[in-house]
């Protein structure tokens, strides 16, 4: 939560997490009680960026075309975001990001950078940084990345 507060962040979207993935759903609800506009990702028709609706803790979800969890058609679209939380398969050292392989997150930073300034910060465990990859013209990088060891800024 210290690095989101530091950020001055204000709308923050997280993610519900599926398999293994570290569940960020405790801290989002830290961040909303202390004032900060909540949001989780909807899932798109392919090849397009991901949506992003208000959420609260009581808020009644749905499986959405993956099968992840995410807010309804009934919860207000949330357009501009200060801090978007990045679920990963793998992180190397420079910021770059393995994910499911949808493409989904890259088109989505990529569509937000390009309206404005977002902090994108994956969220991983430590065991899941890897040596570094070839990463694509299209992949986008991560500004931070949060483990159970702290917080780690890459350079650009």
């Amino acid at each position: 939560m210290e690095l989101v507060v530091k950020l001055g962040a204000k709308v923050i979207a997280g993610y519900h997490p599926i398999g293994n993935e570290l569940d960020v759903l405790p801290l989002l609800e830290e961040l909303r009680e202390v004032g900060c506009v909540i949001a989780l990702p909807v899932t798109p028709a392919h090849d397009a960026p991901l949506g992003f609706r208000l959420w609260a803790p009581e808020d009644r979800l749905a499986a959405g075309r993956f099968g992840v969890k995410e807010p309804g058609t009934e919860a207000r679209l949330i357009a501009i975001l200060d801090v978007i939380l990045v679920p990963l398969l793998a992180f190397d050292g420079a910021g770059h990001r393995l994910g499911y392989g949808g493409g989904y997150y890259d088109r989505t930073l990529h569509a937000l950078r390009a309206a404005g300034h977002v902090v994108a910060v994956g969220v991983a465990f430590d065991e899941q940084e890897t040596a570094a990859w070839g990463a694509g013209d299209h992949d986008q990088t991560l500004d931070w990345i949060l483990t159970q060891s702290g917080a780690r800024r890459f350079e650009e």
